[in-house]
């Protein structure tokens, strides 16, 4: 395994003013050091046993048959149900390099739970998707394609751009509440940088290289992970690239309003102070961190 790094990071008194004219990608995939694997696919899951089955089908369908037999699913389960055996009984019958779970006890959280999926990736493209297939699965070929011919570096999907169809809204007040972290977000945290018109949309796609650095010790552990990860893009000069999809909400979320409210307001605290604050303070700590990660 060999290190990589990041390349001509900015120096932190210029931080502000290069934030969109660096790229600092080299060329960080060494064809020696890979695997077969070509997509390395998350799927998040709480107690998802009872849908997991119609997931995993979907989404070797939706795959090139070529595609299919380079990719490895990597389920990272936050539940008790017996998604495990099932998935075990299931494996024999799929196409797939390889279908694993990492179950995480006690639960982890969406954004550590991410996090241990990408250091386990072992494919040149990583990404992940909501298991109960909002997005369907069909735009993932796109993004590999997009991902492998370089023309971008992060690929995101998107609820709220030209070529989005939302089949059916999500609960009203998680919708106020979306919509008012979307305003928070244009209008203070992405200030000064680049912005995204839906940083939350559960459909992520990178050079795996890149998923295992904006993923490296995450401070939201929750949701706002995804917004993390895009200010973390941004002070890193990648190519972020939003498309428009489809998107229905096929299965209600099981973490309690509350619970979302609170864990919502606490990242953009510490979003705001580590990432508005000191951004070359973070700038400098990634650059840090990429020295240390291998692939």
């Amino acid at each position: 395994m060999s290190a990589y790094f990041i390349g001509n990071i900015p120096s932190p008194c210029k931080v502000k003013s290069q934030l969109k004219a660096v790229r600092t990608i080299p060329d960080m995939i060494n064809p020696k050091t890979m695997s077969n694997i070509e997509l390395s696919l998350l799927l998040p899951t709480y107690n998802e046993a009872d849908i997991i089955e119609h997931a995993l089908v979907a989404i070797e369908t939706a795959l090139s048959p070529d595609l299919c037999l380079k990719t490895e699913i990597i389920i990272v389960d936050d539940g008790t149900d017996a998604l495990p055996d099932h998935v075990n009984r299931l494996k024999p019958k799929l196409k797939f390099a390889d279908v694993i779970v990492l179950r995480n006890d006690p639960p982890l959280g969406k954004g550590k739970s991410l996090t241990a999926g990408f250091d386990k990736a072992r494919g040149q493209i990583s990404g992940f998707l909501d298991v109960d297939l909002s997005t369907p699965p069909r735009y993932i070929m796109d993004a590999v394609t997009q991902l492998l011919e370089d023309k971008c570096d992060v690929y995101i999907g998107s609820r709220r751009i030209q070529g989005s169809k939302v089949n059916r809204e999500q609960f009203f007040l998680k919708d106020i509440l979306g919509n008012v972290l979307g305003v928070i977000a244009r209008k203070i945290i992405f200030s000064g940088m680049r912005s995204y018109r839906d940083t939350q949309c559960g459909f992520k796609f990178y050079k795996t290289p890149v998923a295992k650095l904006l993923y490296f010790e995450l401070m939201a552990n929750d949701g706002l992970n995804d917004l993390e990860v895009l200010i973390r893009a941004n002070l890193l000069g990648y190519r972020v690239e939003e498309i428009g999809v489809q998107w229905e909400d096929l299965r209600e979320s099981k973490r309690s309003l509350r619970r979302i409210l609170w864990g919502e307001l606490t990242a953009i605290s510490k979003i705001l102070i580590h990432y508005k604050i000191f951004p070359s303070t973070q700038l400098l700590n990634l650059k840090e961190i990429s020295k240390r990660l291998t692939f």
